[in-house]
């Protein structure tokens, strides 16, 4: 029926009547959840203060230290006298051990503290000086030909004198021993005097001796040993090894063993064993590898 109207419009009237919707803002952004900014605080917080810590700590402490007391000079290469009073110089105290060593004798091969570090006046420089020759090694020889045959003598070996130290500690007096190019053997003996003190030396002092030997010392023990601890020096040169043996108050004798090249004067193992106690001035014997 052609007139008569339905009321129903066709799909494309009904699009076209209705207007599209106006595009609206983007939304924002979602905010952070709250208990992030919570759980963040107190950790902020820490590190603010930590900051603030190692600012004091740098400014009373290490600047502090920094600045005051004499600087060490590195003294390794010089010959010990001099390297002695570079030191000395400087309100510095030394000990010198002589061992060991491939530079020529009298020669500075190391020291501790290294040079550029800052001590307070009065404070210990241990200088290692070279006694010229490995520990173990054999005499040095010359051949001199005749018109028959050749002859090998053995060179003479360098002399001095021993330096008188009855009366002092068994730490310093052993240092100026091995200093003048002797091995310091400590022994402990029952006398009158100041337990860790040196009451008696053989060679006599003032003897003309050939260096790289032995002198021995008798340390006063007293009645009373109170038990000290025993260190560690397998590993150690020797002179090093007999020093610190004696700083823990104990004394010490050395042994040689023939060893290969790179153990040439390094302890090759110690008794008492490290980790262990002994009564003070107890002897500790160290074995030490030659050639």
């Amino acid at each position: 029926m052609r007139g008569q109207d339905t009321g129903i419009r066709d799909e494309t009237e009904i699009t076209q009547d209705i207007p599209p919707a106006a595009p609206g803002p983007p939304p924002p952004p979602p905010a952070p959840p709250g208990f992030l900014l919570r759980d963040a605080a107190p950790w902020l917080a820490l590190l603010g203060i930590l900051a603030v810590a190692g600012l004091l700590a740098w400014l009373f402490v290490l600047r502090d230290r920094s600045d005051k007391g004499p600087l060490v000079p590195s003294v390794v290469g010089l010959p010990q006298q001099r390297a002695v009073g570079e030191l000395t110089s400087r309100g510095l105290t030394v000990k010198g051990i002589v061992g060991p060593g491939k530079r020529p004798r009298g020669i500075v091969v190391s020291q501790t503290p290294g040079g550029g570090t800052r001590l307070a006046a009065g404070q210990t420089v241990t200088v290692h000086v070279s006694n010229g020759r490995p520990v173990g090694a054999p005499a040095a020889t010359t051949t001199a030909p005749t018109t028959t045959a050749s002859s090998t003598r053995t060179a003479p070996a360098a002399r001095a004198p021993v330096p008188d130290v009855v009366g002092q500690d068994d730490a310093s007096g052993a240092g100026q021993v091995e200093a003048a190019g002797f091995v310091a053997e400590t022994d402990p003996v029952t006398a009158s005097g100041t337990p860790g003190s040196i009451v008696g030396e053989s060679p006599a002092a003032g003897s003309d001796t050939s260096i790289g030997s032995v002198v021995r010392l008798d340390v006063a023990t007293g009645s009373s040993r109170s038990a000290v601890q025993v260190p560690n020096v397998v590993g150690q040169k020797a002179a090093s090894a007999r020093a610190a043996l004696l700083a823990a108050k104990l004394t010490v004798r050395t042994e040689f063993k023939k060893s290969g090249t790179k153990r040439i004067g390094v302890v090759l193992s110690q008794s008492p064993t490290a980790g262990g106690s002994a009564p003070a001035y107890t002897q500790a014997t160290i074995v030490v590898g030659s050639a």
